[in-house]
């Protein structure tokens, strides 16, 4: 049994050792805007997003790899302010999202890049019902997840990048901007 797992180590770790430089760490915070289509036209609403997306990538070839991470997202300043007037308010979403990365190279350092993929999410918001009732619903679902970019390496490891998302989710669409720091190893 102790040679069993002796083997079993070695073999991870050279698998690890060979893998140098394929995984990837990173954090996105961005802003943006969404739109509701509620089930009533005056149920509809909409407003800014403020949203945060944290990722893990593996690099299975030097411009193609695989993405999971988790988002989440809710209203800005303008939506609490739209809120007001509006049957719809308190918009938030969060998941977990993988998603196809594929990247074209401008330079050593510079690239574009693209993901496609899919969220599984649950989306709440606040419904004033006809009665002057608040109503706190939720939905859950899995939509389609893109995102296209530009980012930068530096030979410490360390990369920025700047991206947009495009993400439907149920009722909601977003729209985000986005800025990141990544950490490749």
């Amino acid at each position: 049994m102790r040679i069993l797992s002796l083997l079993v180590a070695g073999l991870l770790c050279g698998d690890a050792m060979a893998a140098q430089g394929d995984h990837i760490m990173g954090a996105n915070v961005g802003y943006g805007s969404q739109d509701f289509e509620g089930i009533t036209s005056d149920s509809s609403t909409s407003g800014d997003n403020v949203m945060y997306d944290i990722y893990y990538r593996y690099m299975w070839h030097d411009n193609f790899g695989v993405e999971a991470g988790y988002l989440s997202g809710s209203g800005g300043i303008m939506s609490a302010f739209v809120g007001i007037i509006t049957k719809v308010n308190s918009i938030e979403y969060k998941g977990f999202r993988t998603a196809l990365y594929g990247e074209y190279m401008l330079s050593q350092s510079n690239r574009l890049y693209a993901k496609l993929g899919a969220s599984a999410n649950e989306l709440s918001y606040d419904l004033e019902g006809g009665n002057g009732g608040v109503r706190s619903l939720s939905d859950n679902g899995v939509d389609l997840y893109t995102a296209v970019g530009w980012g930068i390496r530096f030979n410490s490891d360390l990369g920025m990048n700047i991206e947009y998302q495009y993400i439907p989710i149920q009722e909601l669409t977003v729209q985000n901007f986005s800025i990141g720091i990544s950490y490749r190893f």
